[in-house]
């Protein structure tokens, strides 16, 4: 079994900002949640999306299914946000990102193990 990611990176705490509708003036409502014990990992890196278009990663946010609290469903979240159509924002040390894309891996017994959340 994979070993949960060392408590002693996962410092960050980052404020969630999740589409939840639309108001009349079609501006995103949001709910906001406190995620603690994160780790953000600065990138640089291209990513193409599904229609052939190209993103430039700025981090990857690492949320441990063991340390990081509260344990939200990622996954669902950025479904439903994407369904309004809307975004999801994610603020670590005053800079706000966006989310991309949020990867569910499992370890080595198909358990879920940590989510990777790739920011532009």
């Amino acid at each position: 079994m994979l070993r949960p990611i060392p408590a002693k990176i996962m410092r960050s705490t980052a404020t969630v900002k999740v589409c939840t509708g639309i108001d009349r003036y079609q501006n995103q409502t949001y709910e906001t949640y406190t995620v603690k014990k994160v780790h953000l990992q600065p990138t640089n890196e291209l990513k193409k999306t599904a229609v052939n278009t190209s993103n430039v990663m700025r981090a990857v946010l690492f949320v441990d299914r063991r340390h990081s609290t509260p344990n939200l469903d990622w996954m669902n979240l950025f479904k439903t946000a994407q369904e309004i159509p809307g975004d999801i924002k994610v603020i670590v040390r005053g800079i706000e990102y966006t989310v991309f894309t949020v990867d569910e891996l499992m370890d080595d017994t198909d358990c879920f193990h940590h989510y990777e959340i790739s920011l532009e």
